[in-house]
Order: C-alpha cells, then structure tokens, then sequence
C-alpha cells in the first residue's frame, strides 16, 4: 500500500530527516520525497489562507500501521508548530480504465 506523509506546519521546515530516509530507503519502502519551494512562490486558486505544506515523502509500505511507525521518525512529528499527515494513495484498478 502506498501512503503519502505529508510534512507541514509554520516550524522550521529544514529538519534533518536522514533517520527516516535511512530506515525507509534500507527497507525498500521509500518511493520518493522531495521538499518544495516557499510557499511565497506558488499560485493559490481560489485565493484562500494556505496550509503550510513543505515537503512529502511517498512510501510503499504492507500497512497503515507500518507507515505510521515510519512517520513516527520524521521530525516533524515532533517539533513545534510541525505535524506530518499520513494519507492512502488511492490505486486504480482495471474496472478504472
């Protein structure tokens, strides 16, 4: 199963999460991860108050709880001000297409 960890929050944003990547990367379970430009840069439609989203990490992992465990060991979930939101990625199937 494929989960989204989705790092946000008004904390410091440039945290060290090499522990993560580490363990999740040596399991075969790290997809991919990136950290995205300042929010000060995007495009807002309809304009509205953001939700401070920073980065993301996509794993592949065999259940919610194990992406939770994975999660545990970004930083952001336990900074200040940080949280990382944990969501399925929906898989299409066949019937989809």
């Amino acid at each position: 199963m494929k989960f989204l960890l989705i790092l946000q929050g008004d904390g410091e944003p440039r945290l060290q999460r090499d522990e993560f990547e580490r363990v999740a990367h040596d399991a075969g379970e790290l997809v991919c991860g990136e950290l995205l430009a300042d929010p000060q840069l995007s495009v807002r439609l309809p304009d509205c108050r953001p939700t401070r989203i920073d980065g993301y990490y996509v794993v592949d992992v065999e259940s919610r709880e194990r992406a939770v465990e994975l999660a545990r060991l970004l930083p952001d979930a336990r900074a200040a001000g940080r949280s990382v939101e944990i969501r399925a990625v929906m898989q299409p199937t066949a019937a989809d297409f």
